[in-house]
């Protein structure tokens, strides 16, 4: 079980309690407060308020003792958890309790293994209930408005000018391949992708940052990278609960976690935005381009995610793209200001994806580097920002 329990016992006889006080010795530190009274007496005690788990003895056929423990249950609800026990109880008894809210049922006479297995039962509510530390680092994802845009080519030199800028302040960052049926993260750092996502699917609760470091490989620049799975897999491999221990664990390790998002919207991706501190939407000065990015800038806010700050990039950006179509227009479309813009400049970008480098790597002096430091340096300066954001509850992408 791994911790130690405060156990009230709320029971109806001596002898149950002289029962329970043989098998309940030595059982990890817990400590028992094993008492005779009434069920009706229960709700009043004072030793409630100071307790992890109820144990009470209650008669599943006697239906004002019933409408008793479901009024306890409600009172309780997000307090100790309630462990009901009671002499032979059918199937149909069993439901019963458990629909009410009760954790667990211990038959009669009681055996120590069924007492062992409630308190791993009500240990697990505690741990639920408990309130999780702030994360350390921030939660960047970086979504594609539209396929081709470069969104993955960003995310990459991004990461490389941002791993480079806070190793000088003692930081790591970190950059996670989401994309599980095209991810080429790996591929444009010249990384080896056999460790990676794949790795942690079946992890489950063991997922933790010491976990991860086995997944994960190191560029030159400093960036640690968690390539997507070398095989293509089906949009929901990854659950919404991986997906919240992934970032979790990446954000108590690193400073500034990048996530390069699929260009579908799937479960795992809402979740990645939903734990989101910001997000980076790639997109081009192109009528699909900019289509596309309002698209996501809208489906964004049918999801429930309107809050997110999203901050637009424009790829492959030129000044003198074209007298009819100005940045005034892009923005008019888009509804809101672009934030950023990365120079087009195809030989050094090409070059650098070619080598697995940097482009700092290439070519120190360049338009690309220039508008990629910007958006680096933005990343690295920023504070945190999801503290008072209403996380969405429901993923409706699921219909």
């Amino acid at each position: 079980m791994g911790q130690s329990l405060n156990v009230v016992g709320m029971l109806r006889t001596p002898q149950l309690r002289a029962a329970l006080a043989e098998v309940c010795t030595g059982m990890n530190g817990t400590r028992f407060d094993l008492r005779v009274m009434p069920l009706a007496q229960v709700a009043a005690d004072p030793a409630l308020a100071a307790c992890d788990l109820i144990m009470m003895e209650v008669d599943p056929r006697d239906a004002a003792e019933m409408e008793l423990l479901r009024g306890l249950v409600e009172r309780q609800r997000g307090g100790p958890a309630i462990v009901a026990t009671t002499a032979a109880a059918t199937l149909d008894d069993v439901r019963r309790l458990m629909r009410l809210g009760v954790v667990d049922v211990i038959p009669q006479p009681v055996q120590r293994s069924d007492v062992l297995a409630a308190l791993e039962a009500a240990a697990k509510v505690r741990r639920a209930l408990a309130p999780v530390p702030a994360p350390k680092g921030r939660l960047v994802s970086v979504l594609k408005g539209g396929g081709g845009v470069g969104a993955t080519t960003v995310a990459v030199q991004t990461g490389c000018c941002l791993a480079q800028t806070l190793q000088k302040k003692g930081s790591e960052a970190c950059l996670l391949d989401l994309d599980v049926q095209g991810g080429t993260v790996a591929l444009y750092l010249d990384l080896n992708d056999r460790v990676g996502l794949a790795d942690l699917v079946d992890a489950g609760e063991r997922l933790d940052a010491d976990l991860l470091l086995g997944a994960m490989t190191r560029h030159s620049s400093g960036l640690s990278v968690v390539a997507a799975p070398r095989d293509v897999m089906p949009l929901e491999s990854f659950t919404p609960d991986f997906i919240r221990r992934l970032t979790q664990a990446l954000r108590s390790r690193f400073d500034v976690v990048l996530a390069d998002l699929p260009p579908a919207w799937s479960l795992g991706s809402f979740e990645t935005l939903r734990q989101s501190d910001e997000v980076l939407l790639v997109t081009q000065m192109t009528v699909p381009g900019v289509r596309q990015a309002r698209r996501q800038l809208d489906t964004l806010n049918s999801e429930g995610l309107g809050d997110l700050p999203v901050k637009v990039v424009l790829n492959r950006f030129e000044k003198r793209w074209g007298a009819t179509f100005t940045m005034k227009e892009v923005e008019k479309a888009l509804g809101r200001p672009v934030d950023f813009t990365v120079a087009n400049d195809y030989r050094t970008v090409s070059a650098a994806l070619d080598q697995g480098l940097s482009i700092a790597a290439v070519r120190r002096r360049c338009k690309a580097l220039k508008s990629i430091t910007k958006i680096s340096n933005a990343l690295a300066a920023a504070g945190q920002q999801s503290e008072g954001r209403l996380e969405p509850q429901l993923a409706r992408v699921a219909r």
